[in-house]
């Protein structure tokens, strides 16, 4: 017979001993709407007169516009920026991405260059408390010596992102 003590440490020293923990925690998520981007008009340079020097026209977010060079601009016309309202989130901060340059162009074929793009908010905005906010887009136009006259025209891509 054995002694009890041996006995013992047999039945209880082979048990494995089995520990575990289980924690619970949330998990979150916040489904955002959709930011919107809508053109109200674009951007209008006005009536430009050309001359033998290369120039330039810029329309200010303010809608003001200024020339140098050869380009004058007419008085008699305005000029307007590119308006775009942005909706979305209440509160909600984006980025906004503008072209670098375009080319707009003649029912003749003939061109001119915008680049110089600005807008106002700058290069971020903040929706306010309804989601929405107003966006002006001003540019340079470049005019060429003797440029052509004619209608020009081009399209512009604004994008708009949550930040």
């Amino acid at each position: 017979m054995m002694p009890a003590f041996i006995m013992t440490v047999l039945a209880f020293g082979s048990q494995p001993y089995a520990q575990a923990a289980t924690a619970a925690t949330t998990v979150d998520a916040n489904i955002v709407s959709t930011i919107n981007l809508v053109a109200q008009n674009g951007i209008v340079f006005g009536d430009i007169g050309a001359s033998s020097i290369p120039g330039t026209v810029s329309i200010g977010v303010d809608g003001s516009r200024t020339s140098t060079g050869g380009a004058t601009v007419n008085s008699n016309t305005s000029g307007t920026p590119a308006k775009f309202e942005v909706s979305g989130d209440p509160n909600a901060f984006y980025i906004i991405t503008l072209p670098t340059s375009i080319v707009i162009t003649s029912p003749a074929g003939d061109s001119m260059t915008v680049d110089n793009f600005v807008s106002m908010p700058s290069t971020n905005g903040q929706l306010d408390p309804g989601g929405r906010q107003n966006l002006n887009v001003g540019a340079t136009m470049n005019v060429g010596s003797f440029q052509p006259f004619g209608a020009y025209q081009g399209t512009m891509a604004t994008t708009v992102e949550y930040n």
